[in-house]
């Protein structure tokens, strides 16, 4: 506990308020816990009282949080709860809780690294995008064409979306597991970037329309942070709107009308009507789902609207599955994340353990141990090729 003992009262207090509010715990809780009375909890999170050994390791079990996490004195602790546009749904809250604790403790780690190896992300964001009420599709619209021409896209099918929010716009980008009712995540800090999370238990095309969704808060709403629920529309009217929105986006990120417009007329004009064939050619010439493109399709008046529920009933999901199989590997794949590089070089030059790379990414030993393992010999591959007479 050398840690301890080094540290400040007040910095410790505080780390410990934010913990605790992360992990959506009243201090009356907390109190009990470590069997204090509650003046006497607040004065240790205002650093007049100082945290005993004993309580500290009580109050970590209870906030699900790592000693070290509280006590190292690189560790990032940014409270970006309050940001969040939480629903106030009793049925929801314990999830949102575990996702804003994964995001931040996530982004905090990805900062620490990034910190310890004096390589900061650099960023440049354009300008938010103002919305207006009413018209919201064509508004979507509009503004996916300008992010694809920004990005030097045209009409082109995005065949991993992943790589482009982290290379091409910095922002950190994580795929995780979330609970199964959240899409994705997004929140903006000036010392932290735009960060997103994925949820990884998806189908990878199910995460490509999440990230694209959050794109949308990127670029309309950037300082609110929000939990993305596959149930989106619910909430009062301003969070209804940006989800609306935020899902119209995606659909025409992903999936361009014009584009689309084009391959419609195309197969038409080669085969004189379209067919089965032609819809599972779009799914995957977009790298989207059945039912997105499906539903893309209706909403632009090429299929009549219930199209779609037709073609489930007829055995089209079979017929996907036998001709495309599942969602193609490489597709929406973030390969070596930008974090998992730091985090390698990290520990290669011995700024970080085994262990603390497992805290940091909620990973297990073994899975940290095979990723520096295989990484470490790719790298050391290709510095030989490059250094070789």
């Amino acid at each position: 506990m050398s840690l301890f003992n080094n540290l400040n009262p007040i910095e410790v207090g505080e780390r410990l308020r934010m913990a605790r509010n992360n992990a959506g715990v009243t201090q009356e809780i907390a109190a009990q816990m470590i069997q204090v009375k509650r003046p006497t909890f607040v004065a240790i999170e205002q650093g007049k009282r100082r945290v005993k050994p004993e309580e500290l390791t009580q109050l970590a079990n209870l906030y699900q949080v790592s000693c070290g996490g509280l006590l190292r004195p690189e560790a990032v602790h940014l409270d970006i709860k309050p940001q969040f546009r939480l629903t106030h749904d009793n049925t929801k809250k314990a999830d949102e809780l575990i996702a804003c604790r994964t995001l931040q403790k996530l982004v905090s780690s990805y900062v620490e690294l990034e910190r310890k190896l004096h390589k900061p992300l650099r960023v440049a964001y354009p300008a938010e995008y103002s919305l207006t009420r009413g018209q919201l599709s064509e508004q979507a619209e509009d503004l996916a064409l300008q992010v694809r021409h920004s990005l030097g896209l045209g009409l082109s099918p995005i065949s991993n979306i992943m790589t482009l929010l982290q290379n091409e716009l910095q922002i950190r980008l994580f795929i995780h597991p979330l609970p199964s009712k959240i899409s994705g995540m997004f929140a903006y800090h000036p010392e932290l970037a735009a960060c997103i999370v994925v949820n990884a238990k998806h189908p990878k095309t199910r995460q490509a329309m999440s990230a694209a969704h959050e794109l949308a808060h990127f670029y309309t709403s950037r300082n609110i942070a929000e939990i993305s629920w596959i149930d989106s529309y619910f909430g009062d009217a301003e969070r209804v709107l940006h989800e609306r929105f935020a899902n119209s986006f995606a659909n025409a990120f992903l999936m361009p009308a014009a584009a689309i417009r084009r391959s419609y007329q195309d197969m038409v004009r080669d085969n004189g009507q379209f067919t089965a064939r032609n819809l599972l050619f779009l799914k995957s010439h977009f790298y989207v789902s059945l039912e997105a493109i499906a539903r893309r399709l209706e909403n632009l008046g090429i299929l009549p609207t219930g199209k779609f529920e037709l073609l489930k009933e007829r055995g089209i999901y079979q017929l996907s599955e036998d001709i495309l199989g599942e969602d193609s590997p490489e597709c929406h794949t973030l390969k070596i994340p930008r974090y998992i590089l730091l985090a390698v070089e990290a520990y290669q030059q011995e700024l970080v353990s085994e262990g603390q790379l497992a805290d940091m990414f909620d990973l297990d030993r073994v899975e940290v141990r095979e990723k520096i393992d295989d990484l470490s010999h790719l790298f050391d591959e290709i510095e030989e090729v490059l250094h070789a007479a």
